[in-house]
């Protein structure tokens, strides 16, 4: 997991490079007005940051539903996104669109997978692997510039170097609570990044976590809140004014609170290095509590129903 975080540093500007050379699609799709993005879980989240950035023109689609009523993606450029291509409801979905949707894009890091194959065409996901199970990190940041890409020109991505030291340094100073719940709470892309968070707590450290966007939040699991659980919050922009009061608040009531501290004035790059610390976070709490594995991996019985129900 550290290997892949690490390979984001070279491989996110090498990736936005070969996503400018695919050119632009036609305005109608930039607008987003013609688009749906379909994915689940940290896919899903990708799609929702795309959703967001076309300003809810495009559609953000679970792959079920997609698959039960492909009239949703009547006169739509439809992208299937599945970084292994071997997820069968997107692959069911991908077949359903057919004849109803405008294309059908597959977005997969294997452009020769079963969901390719099912697909108009590809935008191949380029990134480097270590050839063992992980979570996913330079596969989601991938993912993420991929479905960006289709409704906003994507900006230069900074040296990710001194990100990366940074993140350290920050992640270092939290603790994030085991036996507790962890609350992942964003605003606009930060919803989509809390998404992405909570994923990760999840997968890696097999704690109990929750995400929710900044308002709804205060209207529902606020009040789920118990003695040791912790609150990770994070902000759209420096601008957040919803989430700065949330946090005074939660500060003042006695709450464990932390929040993300990278701010860039784009919005694209502000996810990706969003998406970085939050990566960082888990995988240097991982360490502080000496796991030698992954936790998804140690649970055979819900990685079975999981691998039955998504391959």
């Amino acid at each position: 997991m550290s290997e892949e975080i690490r390979y984001q540093i070279d491989d996110l500007p090498a990736f936005t490079r070969y996503l400018g050379s695919l050119g632009s699609p036609p305005d109608s799709e930039r607008l987003g007005t013609d688009c749906a993005f379909v994915g689940a879980g940290d896919s899903f989240a990708a799609a929702k940051a795309a959703e967001y950035l076309s300003e809810f023109r495009a559609r953000a689609l679970d792959p079920y539903d997609l698959s039960q009523n492909p009239r949703i993606a009547e006169g739509k450029h439809v992208y299937m996104i599945s970084v292994s291509g071997r997820t069968r409801t997107n692959i069911e979905a991908a077949k359903a669109a057919h004849g109803i949707a405008k294309r059908v894009t597959a977005i997969t890091s294997d452009a020769h997978s079963a969901l390719a194959e099912n697909c108009d065409d590809v935008i191949e996901l380029r990134f480097r692997k270590t050839g063992a199970a992980t979570p996913g990190t330079v596969s989601f940041t991938t993912t993420l510039l991929a479905c960006c890409s289709r409704v906003r020109e994507l900006p230069m991505m900074p040296d990710l170097q001194p990100v990366f030291d940074g993140c350290v340094k920050w992640s270092d100073a939290i603790e994030l609570p085991t036996a507790a719940t962890v609350f992942t709470v964003g605003t606009g892309l930060g919803y989509c990044t809390a998404i992405y968070g909570a994923a990760k707590i999840i997968e890696v450290l097999g704690s109990k976590s929750q995400y929710q966007a900044t308002e709804q939040f205060s209207h529902m699991e606020l009040f789920s809140l118990s003695e040791g659980d912790f609150v990770l919050l994070i902000p759209a922009s420096r601008e957040d004014r919803k989430l700065a009061q949330l946090e005074s608040l939660l500060v003042g009531g006695g709450w464990n609170v932390a929040k993300t501290s990278l701010n860039e004035d784009d919005e694209i790059v502000h996810s990706i290095l969003t998406s970085m610390q939050l990566q960082v976070l888990v995988w240097r709490t991982a360490l502080r509590l000496r796991l030698e594995e992954c936790s998804f991996k140690k649970k055979e019985k819900q990685l079975h129903i999981s691998n039955t129900m998504i391959y």
